[in-house]
């Protein structure tokens, strides 16, 4: 309010009124135009009917009299004379109604002459209805006798009649078409004023349509702007004192504060993006830390003394022919070798395939035909050359048979895939056992992702989060189906290196 009394009417203010002036002229000019076509032209063309209509009367009743006047008695055709003067009667009859619908306003000389002629005209009809009769009885002389005594007289009176009330119609209509043509001067003056209402309006609603229009466009365009994070732009032209200004003014205060607020997130995020630093700082110490324990826990046990009793253990089973014992041995000699003498970050794909074979053998002599491995690896992938983290598919192999294949009845299968897609190398471990149900693998996921392992899935805990601390890979991604199974892939750079001898292989 305080607004609108300092600077005047609003924006919708001005459009609410001017809008109301254009109804009002718009209506105003419908109800001269109707009072026009009811007062002036409608009276007009009801005058100049009548007058056309008594000419009309006119002509048809001398062509009448002069058919009469042309008839020969004594040989002419009666059929066609009767005929004459039935159409003539319907003609006449139905230009006699006109004239007698004529506007009321007519004068006394008018409405005499108007009855002088309905009678002159229905004595005429009743004549020659009897001439038409006589004729038809073939009474010339009769039908001679009527016409020269009583029609002639009555028909002559009629025209005069006729002529006189065509010329005071004419008379009576130059009169009221003065009148009026006064009063169409008058209504057509008011309707031009009108007319310029109307086009004043129309022109003052489209400029302030157009207007806010334009103010509409310029907000969208800053708007769009704004959301492609373009918020260094100028700001809208906030000088108006309507409704246009102060919505161009809270959109810059808008704007303003969202460019306060990007500021203060990228701050958050900068200081987020050091506190990530710092925490995956304290990641990899935990994690040497965790290395140092483990290679603590190695030294605990002298390796030569391991190797050597399992060989002593080998060199007794080969004496006493137990081949398929001695076999044993060896592949728990390489796994133990393999997991406590090898501190390389990365092995061949080969020593990593004879890792797994090796723990196959172990658990296959365990549980015979009822688990069965099979490699299904990319011709195209040189396993000698091809580098991996060493202990990296062995914990999902044995997670498989753990808790996919051992519980299930009957014999199962565990898939090992690895091949290359997008220049990756893809190495798929899946199994046909028991699977797990929707919510178990929901847990396992926010295990994973939490760093909070359990002792049941502490060797996928371990891959995953050896994947995670090496940054080079897409993770591990675990899919599970009650009844059809388990698979585990992971993604990793291609890394090819030329074939290095193992010292430690034997």
């Amino acid at each position: 309010m305080k607004d609108r009394r300092r600077y005047g009417l609003t924006l919708s203010g001005r459009i609410v009124v001017f809008l109301v002036i254009f109804l009002l002229a718009f209506i105003t000019q419908i109800i001269l135009w109707r009072y026009q076509s009811t007062r002036v032209l409608d009276p007009t063309q009801e005058r100049t009917e009548t007058i056309q209509a008594i000419s009309q009367f006119l002509n048809e009743s001398e062509e009448c009299m002069r058919a009469l006047e042309e008839y020969r008695w004594d040989y002419g055709e009666p059929v066609a004379l009767t005929e004459t003067f039935a159409r003539y009667r319907e003609a006449a009859g139905d230009e006699l109604r006109r004239i007698h619908a004529a506007p009321g306003e007519a004068g006394d000389e008018y409405v005499l002459l108007a009855g002088a002629v309905e009678t002159s005209f229905s004595y005429l009809s009743d004549r020659l209805g009897e001439i038409g009769d006589a004729l038809l009885r073939h009474d010339d002389a009769g039908a001679a006798q009527i016409y020269y005594s009583r029609t002639v007289t009555c028909g002559s009176y009629l025209i005069q009649y006729a002529r006189e009330l065509l010329e005071q119609a004419i008379l009576d209509n130059q009169d009221a078409f003065t009148a009026l043509t006064a009063t169409n001067e008058r209504l057509e003056i008011m309707q031009m004023v009108t007319m310029l209402l109307t086009v004043l309006a129309t022109a003052v609603l489209v400029a302030s349509l157009v207007f806010l229009l334009r103010s509409v466009v310029q907000l969208s365009i800053a708007s769009r702007k704004i959301s492609e994070g373009e918020l260094d732009i100028p700001d809208v032209d906030d000088s108006r004192r309507d409704e246009v200004g102060r919505l161009a003014r809270t959109f810059n205060e808008m704007k303003h504060s969202m460019k306060q607020q990007m500021q203060l997130l990228q701050e958050k995020s900068e200081m987020e993006r050091e506190l990530y630093a710092k925490k995956t700082e304290a990641l990899a110490l935990e994690n040497r830390i965790e290395a140092g324990k483990l290679q603590l826990l190695r030294s605990q046990i002298h390796p030569h003394f391991l190797f050597n009793t399992l060989n002593v253990i080998s060199y007794n089973a080969r004496q006493e022919g137990a081949e398929k014992t001695r076999a044993l041995i060896a592949s728990l000699s390489r796994l133990f070798r393999y997991s406590l003498g090898s501190n390389a970050a990365e092995v061949p794909l080969a020593k990593e395939k004879q890792i797994v074979d090796d723990f196959y053998s172990l658990y296959h002599a365990r549980f015979g035909e009822r688990i069965r491995l099979q490699w299904q690896i990319d011709p195209g992938i040189a396993l000698t050359e091809t580098m991996i983290p060493s202990f990296l598919i062995q914990p999902l192999v044995e997670n498989a048979i753990q808790h996919g294949l051992a519980p299930k009845e009957e014999s199962g299968t565990v898939e090992i895939e690895v091949r290359i897609a997008e220049e990756l190398l893809q190495i798929t471990v899946r199994d046909d056992g028991v699977g797990m149900s929707r919510e178990a693998l929901e847990r396992l996921h926010a295990q994973l992702q939490s760093g909070s392992p359990t002792g049941e899935h502490i060797g996928l805990y371990n891959v995953a989060a050896r994947l995670k601390l090496s940054g080079r890979s897409e993770g591990l991604e675990i899919q599970s189906e009650v009844g059809a199974g388990t698979s585990a892939c992971m993604r990793l750079p291609l890394v090819v290196a030329g074939e290095k001898e193992d010292p430690e292989d034997d």
